[in-house]
């Protein structure tokens, strides 16, 4: 069983998202390859927010304060380490070409369980630039309302397609998950959801209380601490 493609709305808010505007339209940028693995630097063409600016460090405070704050995000990945956020950010003619995440990144390392995209440009501003991703059901394609988020499990291959007009920006990071397996941690998520609605109808029922029960016994079971 591998972890389903999770589309996370309005993962910022619309103060947040001018914050954010105002933090990058003045930064600086370097070539995105900087960040590469050797296998992606052939298939990379964009730029980054430059690393170590005060610019890119605010980015990164406002962004993990929404999501220690987003229970879907929570519950989906099960988080036990965030790398820091990148920004990218592609005019026309750039891409991101197929590929596949670095499964170890960061000193001191982190697994890369999860990926995470965080749309900060208006879709209606821009053409192509869609997020797409090759999982066991086929090619999906995201191109999200700004401050929107997906969140996909690393062993997928993906791509941004070119830009062809306009200009895309991004905040990109990778999660080291408490649950490493993707089928359990899918399992975890499924069962959330079923007691989240469970518990909306009927908060005190045995069943409702078993569920839960369950849901964190397997918790305790697959966790990776």
């Amino acid at each position: 069983m591998s972890q389903q493609l999770v589309h996370i709305p309005e993962l910022l808010t619309a103060s947040e998202l001018i914050t954010i505007d105002a933090l990058i339209a003045n930064a600086g940028f370097v070539d995105g390859k900087l960040t590469a693995s050797l296998a992606a630097k052939d298939v990379k063409n964009n730029l980054q927010l430059e690393a170590g600016s005060a610019s890119l460090a605010e980015v990164q405070q406002i962004i993990n304060t929404a999501l220690s704050q987003s229970p879907l995000f929570n519950i989906a990945a099960l988080p036990k380490t965030v790398y820091p956020f990148l920004v990218s950010k592609y005019s026309a003619g750039k891409y991101y070409g197929w590929h596949v995440d670095s499964p170890v990144m960061g000193n001191p390392p982190i697994r890369t369980d999860l990926a995470m995209t965080i749309f900060l440009s208006d879709p209606a501003t821009y053409e192509g630039g869609e997020l797409s991703i090759q999982s066991g059901s086929g090619v999906t394609n995201f191109k999200p309302a700004k401050g929107d988020a997906v969140l996909y499990p690393c062993q997928y291959l993906h791509c941004v397609n070119e830009i062809k007009s306009g200009e895309r920006v991004a905040a990109v990071t990778w999660i080291q998950s408490n649950v490493k397996d993707p089928g359990q941690r899918q399992i975890l998520f499924q069962l959330n959801q079923v007691h989240s609605a469970m518990f909306q109808q009927a908060p005190n029922a045995p069943a409702t209380n078993l569920l839960l029960q369950t849901h964190s016994n397997l918790f305790r079971m697959w966790a990776d601490l």
